[in-house]
């Protein structure tokens, strides 16, 4: 990417009144930048150590140079209305130009060292590695969007699940009439998303507090011989307390035979995890498969947590 830079000093003016001066920076960013949609990002420093200490230092970042390119076209081609032009040149009122440059991205991308956390001072530079990763999703999370196709057509429903290791699948309840319920009926095969926030530490990939991941899978309704099982673990997760799991497990009776709500479980077919090394690089938002293999088991057998 390219990052074309200014270093703006502050007119009288604006040392006069630097709160107006903020106001007329945000207001500018606001106007300037409007339609640019080859600006990827726009920011604002202020030099608080160096030469020209109190100046602003202002990047603006392209894709390439063709994107450049277009930007110094657009801006000739705005600057021929009056009225723009007239707004842009107020900015002399507020500052002068010292100097600008243009910065490029080294080659390869450089990987961000895992931020805070209990390892933040061991001299530890990758992100946990993407099985981790998943099973830390699949262990913290509670809650799943699924997509499921019925007679109706299309639908999304967000559940409360639990992940149940050896062999790895999803289990939560739901009322059998649900749409959901019934779509899983009729087509098996949906696919979901996952996601946590405020992650800090190691669990922050590349040093970002957000996680997450999309699948595709098969889902069925938990036989009878499952039940105590998914029933026992559902609750016992979701409600280490056992007095507040009292209060909220529902009679194991209501789940069998003529019952208005069953378990169901998902077992996985693909898994693909946010790209969070990625969007660092380049601000794309993308995701990479994991094998699905992979996140079921450590080396030891089970996961350690």
């Amino acid at each position: 990417m390219l990052h074309l830079v200014y270093r703006f000093a502050p007119t009288a003016k604006a040392r006069g009144d630097l709160a107006e001066f903020w106001r007329w920076i945000a207001d500018r960013q606001l106007w300037f930048y409007a339609g640019f949609d080859m600006v990827l990002d726009a920011t604002w420093h202020t030099v608080t150590i160096g030469d020209n200490v109190h100046c602003l230092e202002h990047k603006v970042t392209f894709a390439d140079e063709a994107a450049w390119g277009r930007y110094r076209r657009e801006l000739s081609r705005r600057s021929a209305d009056p009225e723009w032009e007239r707004r842009r040149t107020s900015q002399d009122e507020w500052y002068e130009i010292l100097d600008s440059r243009i910065l490029s991205d080294p080659p390869l991308p450089i990987p961000l060292p895992v931020r805070g956390g209990p390892h933040a001072d061991s001299g530890a530079t990758h992100p946990r590695p993407a099985p981790e990763r998943s099973r830390f999703l699949l262990d913290r999370a509670r809650f799943v969007t699924l997509a499921t196709e019925g007679p109706n057509g299309p639908w999304a429903a967000t559940v409360n699940f639990v992940a149940r290791w050896r062999p790895l699948v999803l289990v939560w309840y739901s009322l059998r009439e649900a749409t959901h319920s019934m779509n899983i009926v009729a087509q098996p095969r949906v696919s979901g998303s996952i996601f946590l926030t405020g992650l800090t530490g190691p669990n922050a990939p590349s040093g970002i507090p957000i996680d997450g991941a999309q699948f595709v899978g098969n889902c069925r309704e938990a036989t009878a011989g499952e039940l105590p099982d998914y029933y026992e673990h559902y609750y016992a997760t979701n409600f280490p307390d056992p007095g507040i799991r009292a209060e909220w497990a529902l009679p194991i009776e209501t789940f069998r035979d003529d019952g208005p709500r069953r378990f169901y479980r998902l077992e996985f077919e693909r898994w693909w995890l946010y790209d969070a090394q990625r969007w660092t690089v380049d601000k794309n938002d993308t995701r990479f498969e994991v094998a699905v293999p992979e996140i079921e088991l450590t080396n030891e057998g089970e996961w350690a947590g």
